[in-house]
């Protein structure tokens, strides 16, 4: 028997080993052959070596890009291109984005630093984030010390790379008075404002995410401790915002789900609600910041959810402004809808109360328009008025009259014709009947008087017309009607009128032509005389308004009146006149003389090569011994050798 259980003991331990070195085999092969996948970290805010270390720990290879970025340390990791959790296989490849620092071709504004001091200066070139400025020193002694002198680049824009010069005056000394920068790691950011107003340095903060330090501790400082700098002058010291929070995408996810985001993570998170036809209510619309964004710890993003769509109310048989409560409502939270009414009249539902309503119930998508049907209330039917007593309850009754062929008191036309249908309280304005024009004789009476009662009879629809002819008259004065056709009775609107107007007494012009008279009473006479052979002299010779014209009085007359014969001379042989002139000009000077001593203005001179000698007169016409009148033409012909 107990042979039996020692062998059987050891059938167990052999079949117990056998086991363990199958289970140890399998598990050995299993390592070293089949490929193990592997879950890829957070990447972001890792410096580039740090993203390298874990990448060829675990054989990946990667893909690396770069980006300009504000706030982000050069070669620090910005963004991964596979996402915190994906299980990849070794020998995979993901692609990370290297922060470049800021971008160097970025513009920025040059500003006037007058008045302004060193920590000014400084406080500008790192907020800026000038990479090629520096502040120069040099004794000034119009500038206190540690006050801006001059920039090498005056004004305008210059690139973040752009070389520029900042001089600083010391005043009447060779350098600026130092302060001895401490080790700012173990400060907290009120300790550090306190030391800068202490030592009269302006402090820059700057907040940076850093995986490295908390939120709040401050991780970098822009001059090393124990570093000296300028009494007035700036440093910037950086804090970090931790590794902060990369926010999910919210749009499409559930409020649950964001909550859920948003507590695990320490962030803090305001709800705005508007209608959407995308997504269902309570699920996210947007956000800000936007997804993918890298936030600080306790910060606040603000979520848009949707309320889904919106839900109609029947409004029917309730009024308009009840509606357009209700809407205005539901577009404060983005619905968007819109509606259009028409108005008509009903028997039942009473006015500006909604008859129809489409659509009417059920949900709909913001931006709808919803149709309206409005009541006007009963309308009341218009009826034919005939006389100026009519009236019709409901209308309010207006008169406009006018002369008309109708009896008087008849009603010409109405403004809203019969059996339109129109609001109770609607005007209408009826046309009444004058009846026929009278007329008034207006002979004796100026035109004026009578252009003014035409004018009255046809501002009440008269359409009196006339025509007028003029006439002299000796008793009837100047402008007033010497007749007028027809003058009296009662006649039909349009009728047209002729009338005769007085020009007044005219005056016969008398005959002046062959006597000596040269004015009548009445006439405006002017004169004007010539030479005549025939007519004795101070005899009107003719008149511009012929005798026996009838003229109104004041009219202008012309008269030719003769100044008889036209006298005369007898021309001498010009020769004689200018003896023995030798020269062209001499001649021309005497004769010249000569002929405006005697009255003769009408002469001219030819010069020409006739051999006789220079200034000697070839020729004359008329010749000599000719008698002339005073304005006969003369040529003289003058040799010039």
């Amino acid at each position: 028997m107990k042979s039996l259980f020692k062998s059987k003991t050891a059938l167990f331990f052999l079949s117990l080993s056998i086991s363990l070195t199958v289970l140890l085999g399998f598990s050995l092969y299993y390592n070293f052959t089949v490929e193990r996948p592997i879950r890829v970290v957070d990447l972001n805010m890792l410096t580039q070596e740090q993203a390298m270390a874990w990448a060829t720990e675990n054989d990946i290879k990667l893909e690396i890009l770069e980006a300009y970025d504000e706030n982000v340390t050069v070669g620090t990791v910005l963004n991964q291109g596979t996402n915190v959790g994906e299980r990849i296989f070794a020998g995979s490849t993901i692609s990370i984005t290297l922060s470049k620092g800021p971008d160097p071709d970025v513009l920025v504004d040059l500003i006037d630093f007058t008045g302004k001091d060193i920590g000014d200066v400084q406080t500008f070139i790192d907020s800026s984030k000038l990479m090629n400025a520096t502040i120069k020193f040099e004794k000034n002694d119009d500038i206190a010390s540690a006050f801006f002198i001059r920039q090498s680049i005056a004004s305008g824009q210059i690139k973040r790379s752009d070389k520029i010069d900042f001089f600083i005056s010391t005043g009447d000394k060779d350098t600026l008075t130092t302060v001895t920068v401490p080790d700012f790691s173990t400060y907290t950011r009120q300790q550090v404002s306190s030391w800068g107003s202490t030592s009269n340095i302006k402090i820059n903060f700057v907040e940076e995410f850093n995986k490295d330090f908390e939120q709040g501790k401050i991780f970098e400082q822009s001059k090393a401790p124990n570093e000296s700098i300028y009494d007035g002058s700036s440093l910037t010291v950086k804090l970090s915002l931790g590794t902060g929070v990369v926010l999910e995408n919210f749009v499409g996810k559930s409020k649950s789900a964001i909550d859920s985001f948003i507590k695990e993570n320490g962030l803090q998170v305001t709800y705005d609600y508007t209608y959407s036809s995308q997504q269902n209510k309570d699920y996210g619309i947007s956000m800000l910041p936007g997804a993918s964004v890298r936030v600080a710890s306790n910060s606040t993003v603000k979520v848009t959810l949707s309320l889904g769509k919106v839900s109609v109310s029947d409004f029917t048989g309730k009024t308009v402004k009840e509606f357009e409560t209700w809407l205005t409502e539901v577009n404060k939270q983005g619905a968007g809808l819109k509606f259009s009414s028409s108005v008509i009249y009903s028997d039942t539902v009473s006015a500006n109360k909604i008859i129809k309503q489409t659509p009417s119930s059920g949900d709909i998508n913001p931006g709808t328009s919803i149709t309206l049907s409005v009541s006007k209330g009963l309308g009341i039917t218009v009826k034919d008025f005939e006389k100026k007593t009519d009236t019709q309850d409901g209308l309010v009754i207006k008169f406009i009259e006018q002369y008309s062929s109708l009896p008087k008191d008849s009603v010409i036309s109405q403004s809203i014709p019969v059996g339109n249908v129109v609001d109770n309280g609607t005007t209408i304005t009826l046309t009444i009947s004058l009846g026929q024009v009278p007329l008034s004789s207006f002979v004796g009476n100026t035109l004026n008087s009578f252009k003014d009662w035409i004018n009255t009879m046809n501002s009440k629809g008269a359409k009196l017309t006339y025509t007028s002819s003029e006439a002299y008259n000796g008793t009837i004065v100047k402008g007033s009607l010497i007749s007028q056709s027809p003058s009296s009775g009662s006649v039909n609107p349009g009728l047209a009128l002729t009338i005769q107007v007085s020009k007044g007494a005219g005056i016969t012009v008398i005959n002046f032509v062959g006597t000596s008279t040269t004015s009548q009473s009445g006439l405006t006479v002017s004169k004007s005389e010539v030479y005549s052979d025939t007519i004795a002299n101070g005899i009107v010779i003719s008149q511009s308004i012929p005798s026996g014209t009838v003229v109104d009085s004041g009219t202008s007359i012309s008269l030719v009146v003769s100044k008889g014969a036209e006298p005369t001379m007898v021309l001498p042989d010009l020769a004689g006149i200018i003896g023995t002139s030798t020269g062209v000009d001499t001649t021309k000077s005497q004769l010249t003389n000569y002929f405006n001593s005697t009255g003769l203005t009408n002469y001219n001179f030819v010069t020409g090569a006739y051999g006789i000698g220079a200034g000697q007169i070839n020729d004359q016409s008329p010749a000599g011994g000719t008698t002339i009148k005073f304005n006969t033409s003369i040529t003289v012909y003058i040799s010039t050798n």
